[in-house]
C-alpha cells in the first residue's frame, strides 16, 4: 500500500523520534498515515495532560527571570530564535532549530554558558525517566549541535517528589529539582545518532511496512499499531498469558503460534500459565467452591462495599499534598447489614478542591462506616494507600482510616488466586472483565463516564475552572459511575455466595 499523503519536506521532531524508538513501523504510520494510528488514551485525558504540562512549564520559567519566549512555530520560530541569539539573549524559552537534514527541535529552555549553552527540558514527572528522558535529551542535543549551537551540558528540570503544597503560591525553587544528565546523554548519543539516521530513512519509505518489531515483545510493550501490522494475531492470544515473555514468547512467535489453544502439550509453562491455557482449551469455568466459601467466611457483617475516585495532578490542589499524590474526591458505599438484609447505599462527592471539602468527605465516612464489619474493595492496595493518606492529612480521622484498613477485604482475591476462573475473563481479574460474565445486566458501556481516568479528568476540569455550565451534569455522571463500581462488587459477591 502506498502512503496516502507525503509532505515535500518531512521534519523529524523529538516526539516523532521517540515513537521510532518504540517501533519503526508505528513511527512510519504516524508520519505517513496518522489517521490510522489509534490514540493511546481518550482525548480529554490527553488534553488535560497537555494543559498540566503547560502549567508546569510556566512555573519553571520563573526559575529564569530574564528569559525571553520565542513566538511562532516552525520556520518563523527558527528565525525568531536566531534573532534573539544575535541580540544577546541570555535565556530563551522555546528556542527552535530546523536542520538541513530535517531535524526539528524546540527546547524548553536554553541558557548561555560561556561560549556555549545549557539545554534544559522541563518534565512533569517526579524523577528522570532514564528510558525516555535521556534519549529525548540526546535528540535535542543532536539537533541543536547540528544546527550550529555548542551545547555544554544538558539538564532535566523535574518535580520535587518531597514538595508539599503550603499556601496558594507555588515556589519554583522548592517545587523543582534540576538534574544534570550530561554524562548519561553523552553515553547514549552515538546510539541516538544512528537511530536518527535510520528514522529519517524510514520516514521517507514509500511503501507501508508489512510487519512490526513488537511481535517479540510482551503485550504491555506492544506499540499502538500492533493490531494493524499483525492481523493474524487473535485478540486473546499467547501475548495475554501471564508473564509470557523472553525466550518462551520468542519460541512461540518463531513457530507462528499465537492461538493459546495451539500451544504444544510439551511446551514448558509455569503452573499458572498452564492453568490459563487449560481453561482456554476446555472452554469451561473452573470453580473451587471450598476455597471460595473459605474466603467469604472471613467476612464480618455489616459488609461495606467501598470504592474511591481520586485525582493526582502534577500541581497539588490543596495543602498537604505532594505532586502526583492521589487525592480522594468521591466515594460510593453499598452496605449489607445482615446476610438477608436490604441493600443500602450512601455516597459523597466533593464539589470543590479545598481542604474543607476533603474534611467533609472524611466526616461523612465517619457517619457511614461503623466500627465493626468488613470493608470490601477491589484491588486493596489502592484503597489502603488512600486511607493512609487521609489519615495523615486529617489526623482527627486517623483512627477511622486505620480501622478501615484493618478490616479491608479484597474481593479480587477470589479471582487472582484462581478460585473462580472463566474462559471469558481472558486471563484478567479486572472488575470490568469479571462483571460482564457474572452480572451481564450491569454494564459500564452506556455510562457518560465509564472509566476512572475520565472520572478524574472531568472532576478536575469542573473544580478548577470557573463558570462551568456542565458542572451539575458531570457531578451526576460521577455519582452514577462510582455507584456502579460498588454495586458491581455487591453483585459479584452475591453470585459467589449463591454457588
Amino acid at each position: 500500500m502506498k502512503a496516502t499523503k507525503h509532505m515535500n519536506i518531512m521534519n523529524l521532531s523529538k516526539s516523532d523520534f521517540l515513537k521510532y524508538r518504540i517501533c519503526p513501523s508505528y513511527f512510519w504510520l504516524w508520519k505517513n498515515n496518522p489517521e490510522l494510528v489509534p490514540e493511546d488514551s481518550p482525548a480529554e485525558v490527553r488534553e488535560n495532560k497537555f494543559e498540566q504540562g503547560n502549567m508546569i512549564e510556566t512555573i519553571a520559567r520563573q526559575l529564569f527571570p530574564n528569559g525571553v519566549l520565542v513566538e511562532g512555530y516552525s520556520t518563523q520560530a527558527v528565525s525568531n530564535t536566531e534573532r534573539l541569539v544575535a541580540d544577546g539573549a541570555e535565556v530563551i524559552f522555546q528556542a527552535t532549530v530546523m536542520t538541513e537534514n530535517n531535524l526539528l527541535a524546540m527546547a524548553d529552555v536554553i541558557e548561555r554558558d560561556g561560549y556555549g549553552w545549557i539545554l534544559y527540558e522541563v518534565k512533569s514527572s517526579s524523577s528522570v525517566k532514564r528510558d525516555r528522558h535521556i534519549p529525548d535529551m540526546a535528540f535535542q542535543k543532536l539537533a541543536f549541535e547540528t544546527a550550529g549551537y555548542t551545547i555544554n551540558s544538558t539538564k532535566v528540570i523535574h518535580l520535587n517528589k518531597e514538595f508539599v503544597r503550603n499556601g496558594d503560591t507555588i515556589n519554583p525553587q522548592t517545587f523543582f529539582v534540576t538534574e544534570d544528565v550530561s554524562d548519561a546523554v553523552a553515553k547514549i548519543l552515538p546510539e541516538v545518532c544512528d537511530q536518527v539516521t535510520l528514522a529519517l530513512e524510514k520516514m521517507l519509505q514509500t511503501d507501508t511496512p508489512t510487519s512490526c518489531n513488537c511481535r517479540l515483545l510482551s503485550r504491555g510493550k506492544h506499540c499502538p499499531t500492533f493490531t494493524q501490522f499483525n492481523p493474524d494475531v487473535p485478540n486473546y492470544s499467547v501475548y495475554d498469558i501471564a508473564r509470557m515473555q523472553g525466550k518462551k514468547l520468542a519460541e512461540l512467535v518463531d513457530g507462528e503460534i499465537f492461538d493459546i489453544k495451539e500451544i504444544p502439550d510439551d511446551f514448558s509453562l509455569t503452573p499458572n500459565q498452564q492453568f490459563q491455557v487449560d481453561i482456554e482449551r476446555s472452554g469451561v469455568p473452573y470453580i473451587n467452591l471450598e476455597a471460595i466459601r473459605q474466603e467469604l467466611s472471613k467476612l464480618e457483617f455489616p459488609l461495606y462495599f467501598l470504592d474511591y475516585e481520586s485525582v493526582n495532578p502534577a500541581i497539588p490542589l490543596i495543602d498537604g499534598i505532594k505532586p502526583h499524590q492521589q487525592m480522594v474526591f468521591q466515594y460510593s458505599l453499598h452496605i449489607l447489614d445482615t446476610p438477608d438484609g436490604e441493600l443500602r447505599h450512601t455516597e459523597h462527592l466533593s464539589r470543590g478542591s479545598s481542604f474543607d471539602a476533603l474534611r467533609a468527605l472524611a466526616s461523612q465516612m465517619r457517619e457511614d462506616i461503623g466500627d465493626t464489619g468488613s470493608v470490601i474493595v477491589w484491588h486493596k492496595m489502592f484503597e489502603r494507600d488512600r486511607n493512609k493518606d487521609l489519615g495523615l492529612l486529617l489526623p482527627q480521622y486517623g483512627e477511622l482510616y486505620e480501622s478501615i484498613n484493618q478490616r479491608l477485604y479484597d474481593l479480587k482475591d477470589v479471582f487472582s488466586k484462581n478460585y473462580y476462573v472463566h474462559p471469558e475473563f481472558h486471563g484478567s481479574n479486572s472488575i470490568k472483565d469479571v462483571l460482564p460474565v457474572l452480572a451481564p445486566d450491569l454494564s459500564y458501556k452506556e455510562l457518560a463516564i465509564g472509566k476512572g481516568d475520565i472520572a478524574a479528568v472531568r472532576w478536575y476540569e469542573i473544580v478548577t475552572k470557573e463558570n462551568n455550565e456542565e458542572a451539575e451534569q458531570v457531578f451526576a455522571d460521577l455519582l452514577v459511575y462510582c455507584k456502579l463500581d460498588t454495586l458491581a462488587m455487591v453483585r459479584i459477591y452475591k453470585y459467589l455466595k449463591s454457588l
